[in-house]
């Protein structure tokens, strides 16, 4: 898969359509937003029939999300849980005219943070066939995020949010402070005879996007859709500058904000998205306005203290998994050596299964120092999938190919039985690689 040129895919989201040189192209199409483009362009560009492919198929996939998601909200809302679509989803399917133009990963949703309302919601989506990586029930472990769900087909995986922005970075009570103000400001709109909630523009701009990346896990890193969403929703809703700043200023952003607005400005054409230029100036920014990153000794510390009985039981996983690796051939007569012949009756914890997922994550970078992802996702698979099948979970190895450039790319993961790891760090695997086998095989 090629890498985008950010350089480049900066250029051809600022550039007017007539004076897009063809060198950009692949690059633009590798950073997801072919589609976007492509709605953008004049019904005689050159460009739009080597972006059809993308706009199609991004949109076929937004149509089967949308039929998903559709009907668990209206389950929600039947139920008196009330939701707030954000985020790509929301932007895709209210703000985009087409919709094969916005490209996202995962869909986005707001709930009431009470652990009440949290596993309600998770009831009603279990009832109808949805998963849950069981996270809702350690209220204890939650982020900003207090469940992820799958649903029924394992197209779409859904982030419950509990807070906008991530309180990573803010703290839990700023936050919560911010999200009590999201929820207060939120508007009704029509969607599809039903009504939903989506953020006030205002919020949907500052909070969602600006904070969103500069107060979270992205510290400072920008992507081109911001430019692309915040030209929309400053065109639809008249947003002007100086009503952005003061937004933020009413939000303790305004540092934040003004070398957000510095980088990313549709108003101005202004785009830059290297995380080398972006990243210093934005977590500068954010440190004025009191978001700062917590001290790093006392807290990897804690973790090595809790993941010790993990490495040292997961050395055992690696090492055995390192061998099958040199010894070579079919991969599941070594998976099918490390499965249990008896049914799996245990279910670990949440804190359990993440902790022996990132012991093995930690034992590849120890032993593997030089390569890069590609090169160690076989034995980080074998030693995962042997660890959790050993601790009695029901693991799930995955093999999969994609194509890159002229050749193809292999990768392996694991997964577990209701769907992807979220420790695992690797949610979209299935739509980036098409899988050549699972084990143990589906039923």
């Amino acid at each position: 898969m090629t890498r985008p040129d950010l350089q480049l895919v900066a250029r051809a989201l600022t550039t007017p359509p007539h004076a897009l040189a063809a060198p950009w192209l692949p690059h633009v199409r590798a950073a997801g937003l072919g589609g976007a483009l492509r709605a953008r362009l004049p019904q005689d560009h050159p460009w739009r029939p080597a972006l059809r492919a993308d706009a199609l198929g991004q949109g076929a996939r937004h149509a089967v999300i949308r039929r998903a998601v559709f009907a668990l909200y209206t389950r929600w809302l039947d139920a008196g849980i009330p939701a707030i679509l954000i985020k790509g989803f929301a932007l895709a399917e209210f703000e985009y005219a087409h919709d094969g133009a916005r490209f996202y990963g995962d869909v986005d949703v707001l709930i009431p943070p009470d652990p009440e309302t949290v596993v309600r919601a998770v009831n009603v989506a279990l009832a109808h066939g949805w998963r849950s990586d069981g996270l809702h029930a350690h209220p204890e472990a939650w982020t900003h995020e207090s469940v992820h769900l799958l649903s029924p087909d394992g197209q779409v995986r859904l982030d419950v949010h509990r807070f906008l922005p991530s309180n990573w970075l803010a703290g839990t009570a700023r936050s919560a402070a911010l999200s009590r103000g999201l929820w207060q400001r939120a508007r009704q709109v029509n969607w599809q005879g039903v009504p939903a909630l989506r953020l006030h523009p205002l919020d949907e701009v500052v909070v969602a996007i600006a904070l969103g990346r500069c107060w979270g896990g992205d510290r400072g890193g920008l992507k081109g859709a911001d430019y692309l969403d915040l030209e929309l929703l400053c065109r639809h809703y008249g947003l002007q500058a100086a009503e952005l700043a003061a937004h933020a200023a009413h939000l303790g952003a305004t540092q934040t904000w003004k070398a957000f607005w510095q980088l990313c400005n549709p108003l101005q054409g202004q785009l830059e998205l290297r995380p080398a230029v972006t990243a210093p100036l934005l977590q500068a920014a954010a440190a004025r306005d009191g978001v700062k990153r917590r001290p790093q000794v006392l807290g990897r510390l804690r973790r090595v203290l809790e993941l010790a009985p993990y490495l040292f039981t997961g050395l055992g996983d690696m090492l055995r998994a390192m061998w099958a690796v040199r010894r070579g051939g079919d991969p599941r007569t070594h998976l099918q050596g490390w499965t249990p012949a008896t049914a799996v009756h245990i279910r670990l914890s949440l804190p359990q299964v993440n902790r022996t997922v990132s012991a093995v994550r930690l034992l590849t970078r120890w032993l593997h120092p030089r390569q890069k992802r590609e090169g160690v996702c076989v034995p980080r698979a074998y030693a995962t999938y042997r660890a959790l099948r050993r601790l009695g979970y029901p693991a799930v190895f995955v093999s999969g190919v994609a194509r890159s450039g002229a050749g193809v790319t292999g990768h392996a993961w694991v997964e577990s039985d209701r769907g992807p790891l979220d420790a695992y760090g690797e949610p979209f695997n299935r739509r980036q690689f098409r899988v050549l086998f699972q084990w143990p095989p589906q039923d």
